[in-house]
C-alpha cells in the first residue's frame, strides 16, 4: 500500500492500548475506539513477568515499569488453619535468570502509562463512548458501525475488546465464554489501615481445600493487594465482575486463620469486587478478511499462570514489529498470527491444566502442584517479543 495504513483498534484496555502504541510507533495511523465514556482507575494487582517486561521495553515503557512496579520480596506459603509455613519463597531471581525482574503493579498505573504514551504520539486517536455494533471485514478493507450509526472505514482492524468481544462475535460467529468453576475476590486495602504484623511477610499465599489467597504490596506499600479464589459450581451474577459484600468474602474463608481474616476485614467496601473466572476455547485462527484479534478477545485464559495481560502485551509488541516489517495489512496479520497463535494456545492450555491441581483438598498436594506449576510457568519467561522471528 502506498499510503500510510489506517488501522482501527477496538478496546482501550491493556491489550488495546499496547497494540495502539506498537502500531503508532510503527508508523500506522490509528483510530482507537473504547465503549466506556471515560477511562478511570480500575482493577487491582497485576504481575508483570520478565517476558512482559521485555515487551514493555520494546514499546518504550521500560523506565515507567521500573517506576510504578514493586519487585516481590521473599515470602511464604502458609497453611489455611494453622498459619504454619509450608514453603519459604526466596527473593525473586528473575533479573539474574531471565534478564528482567518480575514486577507487581497496580493495573490502573500500567493502564494510565499506556494512555499517556499513546496520546503523546497522537492526541486525537483515542475515542471514548464508541460502542461497536457491527464489523464489516472485506478483502480490501474494514468498516465498523457504532451504536449511534457512525460508520468508520479503515485498511484493517484489531479487536482487543476483551473476553466478551463484540469483534470476535462479528468475525467468528456467536459463542460463549466458559465458566471455569472458580470465583475470585479482588481487593485493595490502604496500607495505613494495616497493622505491620498482618503483613509479615509482605508476600504470602495461604492455601486450603479448594481455596487460595495471595497478597502483596503495591505502590511501595501504599496499598495491599489480595486475590482470594474459591471453587464454585456456577456464576449466577448478571455481570462477570461485580461489587461484593464483605461478609460474603469472610464467610467463604471463615475457616482460615485469624490473621488472614483480620486483613480481609479491613477491605473498604468500594474496593472489593468478585470476578467469575472465564476462559475461551482456543481458536484455529484469529483473522477474517482485514480484521484480527488480540489479547482476551483472541485467547482469554484462566489466571492460574498469571499470563492473561502478559500475553496481550506480547501480542502488541509482535503486532507492532509486523507492522514495521511490511506495508501490506494481509501480510502483517499473517506474520502476527503465525508468531503468536502457537504460543498463546500453549499458555492457555497450561493455565487450564493447573486449575484442578492447585485446588486439591490436601494443602500439601497443593504445595506440590504449585511448585511444579511455577517451574512450568518459568519456561515462558525467556521469550522476548522484541527478537523472536516475525
Amino acid at each position: 500500500m502506498s499510503h500510510r495504513a489506517h488501522v482501527i483498534v477496538v478496546g482501550a484496555g491493556i491489550g488495546g492500548l499496547a497494540a495502539a502504541l506498537g502500531l503508532l510507533r510503527a508508523g500506522q495511523r490509528v483510530t482507537l475506539l473504547e465503549q466506556v465514556g471515560s477511562l478511570g482507575e480500575v482493577g487491582a494487582g497485576l504481575s508483570v513477568t520478565p517476558n512482559a517486561g521485555k515487551a514493555l521495553d520494546f514499546l518504550g515503557l521500560g523506565d515507567v515499569l521500573r517506576r510504578i512496579g514493586n519487585t516481590p520480596p521473599a515470602g511464604q506459603i502458609r497453611h489455611f488453619q494453622t498459619g504454619a509455613t509450608l514453603v519459604s519463597l526466596p527473593q525473586d531471581q528473575s533479573r539474574e535468570k531471565y534478564g528482567k525482574p518480575l514486577y507487581h503493579v497496580h493495573r490502573a498505573d500500567l493502564h494510565a502509562a499506556l494512555v499517556e504514551a499513546v496520546v503523546a504520539i497522537d492526541a486525537g486517536c483515542l475515542h471514548t463512548g464508541c460502542e461497536v455494533r457491527h464489523v464489516d471485514s472485506r478483502a480490501d478493507g474494514v468498516g465498523v458501525t457504532l451504536a449511534d450509526g457512525t460508520v468508520i472505514e479503515a485498511d484493517w482492524l484489531v479487536g482487543a475488546d476483551g473476553i466478551h468481544s463484540r469483534v470476535r462475535a462479528e468475525l467468528m460467529g456467536p459463542d460463549r465464554p466458559n465458566f471455569t468453576g472458580y470465583v475470585a475476590w479482588r481487593g485493595l486495602i490502604p496500607g495505613e489501615l494495616v497493622d505491620p504484623a498482618l503483613l509479615d511477610p509482605p508476600l504470602c499465599m495461604t492455601i486450603g481445600p479448594r481455596r487460595m489467597l495471595m497478597r502483596y504490596p503495591l505502590r511501595r506499600g501504599a496499598l495491599v493487594n489480595f486475590v482470594a479464589i474459591s471453587q464454585r459450581t456456577a456464576w449466577m451474577e448478571e455481570g462477570w465482575s461485580v461489587r461484593s459484600e464483605k461478609h460474603e468474602l469472610l464467610d467463604e474463608f471463615a475457616d482460615f486463620e485469624t490473621h488472614t481474616l483480620q486483613l480481609l476485614a479491613l477491605t473498604p467496601a468500594d474496593r472489593l469486587f468478585k470476578w467469575g473466572l472465564f476462559d475461551r476455547d482456543p481458536l484455529s485462527g484469529w483473522t477474517r478478511g482485514r480484521a484480527t484479534l488480540l489479547g482476551d478477545s483472541a485467547h482469554a485464559m484462566p489466571p492460574f499462570t498469571g499470563q492473561g495481560a502478559v500475553m496481550a502485551l506480547e501480542d502488541a509488541a509482535i503486532l507492532g514489529r509486523a507492522a514495521a516489517a511490511t506495508t501490506d495489512p494481509d501480510e502483517l496479520m499473517r506474520r502476527y498470527e503465525a508468531a503468536r497463535l502457537p504460543r498463546v494456545t500453549a499458555a492457555l492450555l497450561m493455565s487450564r491444566a493447573r486449575s484442578e491441581l492447585y485446588f486439591a483438598d490436601d494443602p500439601m498436594q497443593q504445595v506440590r502442584a504449585l511448585g511444579a506449576g511455577m517451574a512450568e510457568l518459568r519456561t515462558l519467561y525467556d521469550y522476548d517479543a522484541a527478537t523472536v522471528p516475525v
